[in-house]
């Protein structure tokens, strides 16, 4: 049998393809040194499954990627790499270092947290560091090569490369955010990480994966540039994200809505419901009507929704345009304040100083009533609220459970993580205690046992911290 006769090699196409790795070489030299390793400490409540008990408060340490956007030390990452977080490093490549270098290690502290598009601005203190400047734009194409970059798996200052799948790339209609998304692998630890062109233009960060491995399948995301741009804005500014309110629930139009309502309209926003006295409410906005416009801006879809309201002041009127039927109307809305973000409860705001009650062997916070309100079902009075277990103490031993209210102990009633501590006090050795706790708007009476002996509460009682 004949043998097939050998390709001869093209030189021309081997010059092209040099090129393009001449550029992706010359990208990662300038990009390589904007771009960080992100080490978090982060303190959770264990699930059943996980290695401690469920319900008991563990350490955890996880790794992310970030990027600087100022020369005096402001970065962004994943709002994500740092949830939870009680101690969060950065770890920034020496210039001029190659990969083997150890990279300078630097404390970071949150600036701001912006949970509805996934991003955080951290600080650290550091004299000058190259960066990527957000008023340089930069528009990603479809079939468009782009490199991401960021720590996968731990590796820190990887590149891949790929192609921009899909620009504005929502992964359901009623989402409001939008995605570049791209074949470029990315893997855990890429979060926070930059997406680029091959000038080094910024045009995202790279934000999650859909996978059905938990490994790169192809299909990433990166929140975009002009949304980084905005966060950014506001989180130096304020701390903060919000979006003055309008008071409706808005759905995405679907062709099954529009037959089955008789819509005349294939664009818009359909109002669900109207807040009672809402903003909405006072302008004269009904469920089933369809939103056409607000303000300067035409509204054809959820994510043309969600960019006009951060467009808003809020207590200045403004225009909207709505469709009520086959009757087109003109209406006058004045926002309403954005909505507070509740007190952060959540296990990386958990100290053994503010909310350790050592005796019981738990971590609680003091019931506000600003926590009270994020809370549903509960009836009301002071009380303590369990947010975890901190191992064998009493509480581990029995029917305390976090998202239990702690409203009494022995008959005397609890007003705060200090009045329970001063009440556990006095309870002499060997008495038994009686708790009085809600829990999903139920009272109930828990037995933990008797108070031991301060002898035995040392060797009883362990405390999962670090």
């Amino acid at each position: 049998m004949l043998a097939a006769p050998a390709m001869a090699a093209n030189p021309a196409s081997i010059r092209e393809l040099d090129r393009v790795g001449v550029e992706t070489e010359r990208v990662s030299a300038v990009v390589g040194p904007k771009v960080v390793q992100i080490v978090t400490q982060s303190l959770k409540v264990a699930e059943r499954g996980d290695e401690q008990p469920a319900g008991v408060l563990v350490a955890e340490r996880g790794r992310g990627s970030g990027f600087f956007v100022t020369a005096d030390g402001y970065l962004i990452t994943n709002a994500h790499v740092v949830a939870n977080a009680t101690r969060i490093r950065v770890l920034v490549p020496t210039p001029g270092a190659t990969q083997a270098d150890t990279p300078r290690e630097y404390t970071a502290s949150v600036a701001g947290i912006d949970p509805e598009n996934d991003l955080a601005l951290l600080k650290i203190e550091v004299p000058s560091v190259p960066f990527f400047d957000l008023t340089r734009d930069a528009t990603p194409r479809q079939g468009q090569l782009v490199l991401a970059y960021g720590s996968p798996m731990g590796l820190a200052q990887s590149a891949s490369l790929g192609l921009v799948s899909a620009i504005d790339r929502q992964l359901s209609p009623d989402d409001p955010r939008a995605y570049i998304q791209t074949d470029a692998s990315m893997n855990p630890g890429n979060s926070g990480g930059p997406l680029v062109d091959l000038e080094g233009k910024l045009l995202g960060i790279n934000t999650m994966i859909l996978s059905q491995s938990g490994g790169s399948e192809g299909l990433g995301f990166a929140v975009p540039l002009e949304v980084i741009r905005h966060s950014y804005a506001a989180l130096r500014a304020n701390g903060s994200v919000a979006r003055p309110l309008l008071g409706i629930q808005p759905r995405s139009l679907t062709a099954d809505l529009i037959a089955g309502l008789g819509l005349n309209q294939r664009q818009g926003v359909l109002v669900e419901d109207v807040q009672p006295y809402g903003p909405a409410a006072a302008a004269g906005l009904l469920p089933g009507d369809v939103l056409l416009s607000l303000g300067a801006e035409t509204i054809h879809t959820m994510r043309d929704l969600y960019r006009a309201e951060y467009a808003l002041s809020a207590g200045a009127p403004v225009e909207i345009a709505v469709m009520r039927g086959s009757d087109a109307r003109l209406l006058r809305i004045t926002p309403g304040a954005p909505r507070q973000n509740p007190p952060a409860l959540s296990a990386g705001n958990v100290t053994e100083k503010d909310n350790l009650v050592f005796r019981l062997g738990v971590y609680g916070a003091t019931l506000t009533p600003a926590l009270a309100a994020t809370l549903s079902d509960l009836r009301g009075g002071p009380g303590v609220l369990v947010i975890a277990l901190a191992g064998a103490g009493l509480a581990a031993q029995n029917a305390i459970e976090p998202g239990d209210v702690v409203h009494a102990i022995n008959g005397t009633p609890v007003d705060g993580v200090d009045s329970l501590r001063s009440a556990l006090e006095t309870v002499p050795d060997g008495t038994p205690i009686v708790l009085q706790i809600e829990r999903a708007g139920m009272l109930s009476y828990v037995t933990p046992g008797t108070m031991p002996g301060a002898e035995q509460r040392l060797k009883k009682t362990s405390y999962v911290m670090y």
